[in-house]
């Protein structure tokens, strides 16, 4: 006798079917940026990183620092006008110190600002071993803008922060992020496209300027490993 599906567990056998489709075609977007920024082996070598640039706006040049050592700290040191901004993030524990917010000296963060920062903790790069990581995809389809085409995928790691990518389907490359970010107490709409990708001379691509709503961060020195000091990391 010819088995017959009823249309209950036919509809759930398409549903899961559409379902696994989606995510083999995210993965497969995955994969293909990972090799264009230099591959999975390459950026699982990176323990460390110490960024120099500048952040303009309107017509203003803000020289900053970055220190970062995978999943352990990072650090930010920027000054504006004689005045020191600081950030600071760990696993447990995050300061910030920003006169222009009313913070003069290093003040701790809220769980949510904290919670908001942690996966910047990975300098290996959110789609490096994602499923490892306790993150998930989800293919939203594609778009196109200025002309171009993209793939969007929605990335939520494990602590719960949603960011959607853009890919672009010619590069290979990231273009743009958009994520919700938490700022005096109210989730804000962040967007940041990401330029001017270079080889770096670890052998890794990555964006030298990230454009955030006109707020351009400028990358003029970037160092793969150095040794870090991880005193650094703390509000002492």
């Amino acid at each position: 006798m010819k088995k017959i599906l009823f249309p209950s567990l036919l509809l759930a056998v398409l549903l899961s079917t559409a379902f696994s489709l989606k995510a083999q075609t995210a993965d497969e977007v995955i994969d293909k940026y990972i090799t264009a920024i230099g591959g999975k082996e390459k950026w699982k070598q990176i323990k460390s990183m110490m960024i120099e640039g500048q952040i303009e706006v309107q017509g203003i040049e803000i020289p900053f620092t970055m220190q970062a050592v995978h999943n352990t700290g990072t650090r930010v040191d920027a000054e504006f006008q004689g005045s020191k901004i600081i950030d600071i993030t760990t696993p447990t524990k995050g300061w910030g110190q920003n006169p222009f917010a009313g913070k003069t000296s290093l003040q701790p963060l809220t769980a949510d600002e904290l919670n908001d920062k942690l996966d910047q903790l990975d300098i290996q790069g959110a789609f490096v071993d994602y499923k490892e990581k306790g993150s998930t995809v989800e293919a939203l389809g594609k778009d196109e803008e200025d002309g171009n085409e993209y793939f969007k995928i929605k990335l939520t790691t494990k602590n719960k922060k949603e960011t959607t990518y853009f890919f672009d389907l010619k590069t290979n490359l990231i273009y743009k992020e958009e994520s919700t970010s938490k700022q005096q107490g109210q989730d804000v709409k962040i967007t940041a496209k990401n330029l001017d990708y270079q080889v770096t001379d670890f052998g890794v691509k990555v964006p030298f300027k990230v454009d955030q709503g006109g707020m351009v961060m400028v990358t003029k020195k970037l160092v793969t490993n150095p040794t870090v000091d991880v005193k650094l990391f703390t509000a002492e």
